[in-house]
């Protein structure tokens, strides 16, 4: 071609290129030259020609370099990737669409964060997002941002014609890239799946503010990132999530649907978890049904998300590749802790072991003994890399469901020691000289929390510990039910310990107290049986711990509580002879133990306890003067620990039964004036306890009682209007007692009595017609005691002469 007579401000027009070459059209005239951009200047600046046409775009020459002359001479793909798998259910996140559109059109807003937990749906959104709106966009592109930003935005390199220089490092890469991007047609739409890392995300923070041209989504798990904009996705709602799993397995029955609202409920309705075991259960279930709903949830809640039975399900997630795998391994694959730090490996221990709720920072700091520095920076990372959901209006923090169970596989072998602090701290908290602290506020909140710790961290014996103590809250509060699931625990945990170091002296004695409990417990729900097979086998391994340890003193404190509980059960059981000999027994160790240790509270309030008790069956066997002696020698003792410990609510409620004990015997003594000093006494101090400690039914149940001791000594002084109204108070706490605890023998027995005296009191007061009324309810109340708890010898006395006492009315 001649081009002598080519000159001036005209274009080069690229016409047609291969991988050396290009042709171009210069005036209406072709030309063939060098695919290099040194050979194009050379030869543009001869002709003094400043521009050169790509397509429908004109460029100067001078602001051509060798990355954009790439995808200047390239035929840039309107796909610049494989375009994202369409899956053909999408559920409930339509609203997220629309919200995500009006983000870009906001304020002409290029950048939006998309945000979720793992398996929540983010990038199924996102590809929802590609493919409602690909007409608008001249170039698409769907990266993969599991190694990072940078690495993502490089693999664009072939697509968008980009040659590296050899000597170009990565960020002379990335400039090239972030170039060749901002020469494309405008608008273009950029995804970037599995963004996550949140200080890659920072480091291109800047990189991704500058396309001006694109749309950028990002699908992560960090929750913010600067003022970058944040769509955080929720998980689907209940209906939507019963709507996902019954897609997946038609074959569920209407029928189980309120336990399919359990299901969803504990996995935090995630759309990946819903969808992997519904598959599961239609694999499980193609020919006949072999594994139901219930037996689903039952594995859920008993052994956990990633140790169900698993069958091989098919799911698209993480990479677009129809992954083939088991539940388990699929969900286990979600999360990925080898990339977090010691400090938010141990932050994360403990959130898995708390219930999945929005936990207070305060209550979180107290729980873990830490300082605010220690706390705050791991929080603050797990919170932004998307591990924990921070709420700012009640500065709290919150774990998913699916978070918690895979931690707890990842973390298995250092759980239990990322989580001492928090039991210890929750063992403190409700130990007996804690728990009654703010009315029981903060033991209720100690006892909820660890009610899932006991369950979620492996066998140990301060976690057996524990259990002990959250079922002495529960039977201070008289929640029965509760009190046995605490029990049955200790007993489990300590049991597996005895059977793994059958010669471990602590844990057998662990496993002695916890049988211990249970006797307490099957006697309060009048089950004296079942107590005393419970107490005789505490009482034979405290006989084996002592003998084989009598130098450790704590055993032989254990040996002396035995024979208390045994003394305790016989009496109940009418055997009062065999009662007297346990108690006598009791004495006999801890005046020992007294002794040996002056200074030692607990056998000081051990024997003052033991006092009592053995005046209480000498009362019962008649001979009043020795009952009275160890009362007063139980009220000496009373009366010194109350007064060196006045904070003491135990010691306290000890000296109330002291007073009471000593005006039961005065009373049968016929010193009726002494007999009322010491019940106003035991009245007063009880009253005060019930006051500052309502939550505790022990105490309630203590003053109804002390009400009828004043009661019954009105009624012997003649003062039957005054003795109607104690019985009348009485009556009002034990029918709200058996109202709110209808399984507690004892509280049902207080009420059948308080019906008894105000009968008593009203056949004194010649209303015949209100006393049998009386009589009748306390007739019906002791016959269901009989019937349900017959080994109690009292309660068939107890009706016999409530029977007897209506004849005499009729």
């Amino acid at each position: 071609m001649n081009t002598s007579h080519i000159q001036g401000d005209q274009n080069i027009v690229i016409q047609s290129v291969t991988d050396s070459t290009l042709t171009i059209n210069i005036n209406g005239e072709l030309m063939e030259v060098k695919k290099d951009l040194a050979e194009i200047k050379k030869l543009m600046q001869s002709l003094q020609i400043q521009h050169i046409q790509s397509a429908d775009k004109i460029y100067n020459i001078e602001n051509i370099n060798e990355a954009n002359f790439g995808a200047i001479t390239n035929k840039i793909p309107r796909l610049l990737t494989n375009p994202p798998f369409n899956t053909y259910l999408f559920i409930g996140r339509e609203n997220d669409l629309k919200t995500i559109e009006a983000q870009y059109q906001d304020h002409n807003r290029l950048l939006v964060l998309v945000n979720g937990e793992g398996g929540i749906g983010k990038t199924t959104l996102a590809a929802k997002y590609w493919y409602a709106h690909a007409d608008r966009y001249k170039h698409l592109a769907w990266l993969y941002a599991d190694v990072g930003i940078g690495a993502a935005l490089v693999t664009l390199k072939n697509a968008l014609g980009v040659d590296f220089e050899k000597n170009d490092d990565f960020d002379a890469q990335i400039r090239r890239i972030t170039e060749a991007i901002n020469n494309l047609d405008t608008p273009c739409l950029l995804v970037f799946d599995n963004a996550n890392n949140a200080t890659d995300l920072k480091k291109y923070y800047t990189t991704l503010h500058q396309f001006p041209n694109c749309h950028i989504l990002l699908a992560s798990r960090v929750s913010q990132v600067a003022n970058m904009k944040v769509h955080k996705v929720l998980p689907l709602t209940e209906t939507e999530a019963v709507t996902l799993f019954k897609y997946y397995y038609p074959a569920l029955p209407d029928t189980d649907l309120p336990m399919l609202h359990d299901l969803l409920k504990a996995v935090g309705y995630n759309t990946l978890v819903t969808e992997v075991l519904a598959k599961n259960m239609a694999v499980f279930n193609r020919f006949s049904v072999r594994y139901t709903l219930a037996d689903l949830l039952h594995d859920l809640q008993a052994k956990g998300l990633l140790a169900l039975k698993n069958k091989t399900v098919a799911v698209v997630y993480g990479s677009n590749i129809l992954r083939e795998a088991e539940p388990k391994d699929i969900i286990a694959a979600m999360y990925d802790l080898s990339s977090l730090n010691d400090a938010e490996c141990y932050i994360l221990s403990n959130f898995a072991v708390l219930p999945a709720e929005n936990i207070a920072y305060t209550l979180l700091a107290a729980l873990l003994n830490a300082n605010e520095e220690a706390l705050e920076t791991p929080l603050s990372s797990l919170e932004e890399k998307g591990w924990l959901e921070y709420r700012k209006t009640d500065n709290t923090f919150k774990i998913s469901p699916v978070i918690q169970e895979v931690t707890r596989s990842k973390n298995a072998e250092r759980l239990l020691n990322d989580c001492r602090t928090l039991v210890n701290t929750l063992i403190t908290g409700l130990d007996n000289d804690n728990r009654h602290t703010d009315n029981y506020q903060q033991a209720a909140v100690f006892a909820r929390l660890g009610a899932l710790v006991i369950y979620t961290l492996p066998f140990d014996d301060d976690v057996a510990t524990l259990c002990q103590n959250i079922g002495d809250y529960h039977k201070d509060t008289g929640n029965l039910y509760m009190m046995l699931q605490s029990y049955q625990k200790m007993v489990d945990i300590q049991t597996a310990l005895c059977a793994a170091d059958p010669h471990n002296a602590h844990f057998k004695n662990g496993l002695a107290i916890s049988y211990a409990k249970f006797g307490e417990m099957y006697s309060s729900l009048g089950n004296l049986d079942k107590a005393l097979g419970f107490f005789e086998d505490a009482s034979s391994m405290a006989k084996e711990l002592y003998s084989a340890y009598p130098q450790q003193v704590s055993f032989k404190n254990g040996l002396a509580i035995s024979y208390s509980k045994l003394g305790e059960t016989h009496s109940s059981l009418g055997n009062l002879d065999i009662a007297l000999r346990y108690f006598e027994d009791e004495i006999k160790i801890f005046e020992e133990l007294y002794a040996s240790y002056p200074q030692h509270i607990a056998f000081k309030n051990g024997l003052a306890i033991s006092y009592e008790k053995l005046g209480e069956t000498l009362s019962s066997l008649g001979n009043l003067d020795k009952a009275l002696s160890f009362f007063e020698k139980d009220i000496e003792l009373s009366k010194e620990l109350y007064s060196a410990y006045p904070q003491n609510v135990s010691f306290k409620n000890s000296l109330a039964i002291s007073y009471a004990r000593l005006g039961d015997t005065h009373g049968a003594l016929g010193n009726l004036p002494k007999a009322l000093t010491f019940d106003e006494k035991a009245n007063q101090t009880i009253k005060k306890l019930h006051e500052s400690y309502p939550q505790n039914v022990d105490f309630k149940n203590g003053l109804a009682v002390s009400y009828s001791k004043l009661g019954s000594t009105h009624t012997a002084l003649g003062n039957l209007p005054k003795a109607l109204t104690f019985f009348e108070e009485m009556s009002k706490l034990f029918e709200e007692l058996h109202e709110f605890y209808p399984q507690n023998v004892n509280f049902k027995n207080g009420l059948a009595i308080s019906y008894a005296k105000l009968a008593e009191t009203n056949k004194a007061k010649k209303d015949n017609k209100e006393a049998k009324a009386y009589f009748q309810e306390a007739e019906k109340l002791w016959s269901e005691l009989v019937r349900d708890a017959p080994q109690y010898g009292q309660f068939r006395q107890f009706l016999e002469v409530v029977q007897q006492d209506i004849k005499s009315l009729d």
